[in-house]
């Protein structure tokens, strides 16, 4: 199968914004390039440079990616979402459309991506590679595909640092927008007893699923396709995972604050700082107290509690 390879570049600012148009034309999530973050860790043990070209670490623009099925005619209906973006943040953006192949995106992967630790206990593991855990870590194996979620970007980091501290074994959780399915397999392995993933993009669905029978947690985690908007009244979670983007963690105050327990816990991330105040007033004036913010360059993770 083939894949349209849909390349934005553009200034850091209105990287939510691109990366909202892509969630709104039905692609699960996106790759973000960002030199800034980039040379941020250039020097550290934790970050190694091998995928990147050195005119890459040399660019001030960021580079959005998505990825739809190449007999998706998503481009009259993009541009103009595109332009409006461009209007309202008087800042230009150039477009460039390219095509991927499976078996290209794959070997990609299996050169680039490596095993890594986050927290104290998860190690991401790609399912190409072996890996002895030491006590007290737990594995998460994952093959991304063409879905959202490594566990590579800062957006993903937030979330399974927030699952690592808080989860502590029978939680019910809902994780909206899964992605690979990262979040979920993570917090099955920490201990959660039942959890709903829910991803609008099909292709997301279906690596979510085969990522979680790869770790045999099909009694755990249930993955569906759809709205998770439509799907969360009448259920009863403890937490829910929201690493989605500003808008749609925005979007999903009030219907968290309905079903969520006292004391339950709504993880945000995908929040660029820029749009972080608008979602930090949202959470507070939905009942929710602001337990902790974790911040990457211009990327913001939360973890809000629910008061009584």
């Amino acid at each position: 199968m083939n894949w349209k390879e849909i390349s934005v570049l553009t200034e850091g600012h209105c990287v939510e914004a691109v990366a909202g148009i892509f969630f709104r034309l039905g692609s699960g999530g996106v790759v973000i390039e960002d030199p800034q973050a980039a040379r941020k860790y250039i020097n550290t043990d934790s970050f190694s440079a091998e995928s990147l070209s050195p005119d890459f670490l040399d660019h001030d623009f960021v580079v959005v990616k998505a990825y739809f099925p190449e007999e998706r005619n998503i481009m009259e209906e993009f541009y103009p979402l595109l332009h409006a973006v461009e209007e309202d943040f008087a800042i230009p953006c150039r477009v460039f459309v390219g095509e991927v192949r499976d078996e290209d995106w794959e070997q990609s992967w299996k050169k680039y991506y490596h095993t890594f630790k986050v927290g104290e206990r998860i190690v991401i593991k790609p399912s190409w590679e072996d890996y002895q855990a030491d006590p007290g870590e737990v594995i998460v194996e994952l093959d991304p595909g063409m879905a959202f979620g490594t566990g590579i970007h800062a957006s993903s980091r937030f979330c399974l640092r927030f699952i690592d501290q808080y989860i502590k074994g029978g939680e019910n959780i809902i994780d909206a927008g899964c992605g690979s399915g990262i979040l979920s397999i993570a917090a099955a392995k920490l201990g959660a007893t039942s959890i709903y993933a829910m991803d609008i993009d099909e292709v997301a669905v279906k690596v979510a699923r085969e990522n979680v029978e790869l770790n045999g947690l099909k009694e755990i985690i249930e993955v569906q396709a759809g709205d998770i908007l439509d799907f969360l009244e009448g259920r009863h979670p403890d937490m829910i995972l929201a690493n989605i983007t500003a808008d749609v963690v925005a979007e999903l105050v009030p219907a968290a604050a309905g079903i969520l327990p006292e004391g339950g816990y709504l993880f945000g991330s995908g929040i660029v700082d820029s749009r972080w105040p608008g979602v930090k007033k949202k959470l507070e004036s939905h009942g929710f107290e602001i337990e902790q913010v974790l911040t990457d360059v211009d990327w913001i993770g939360v973890a809000a509690r629910k008061r009584g």
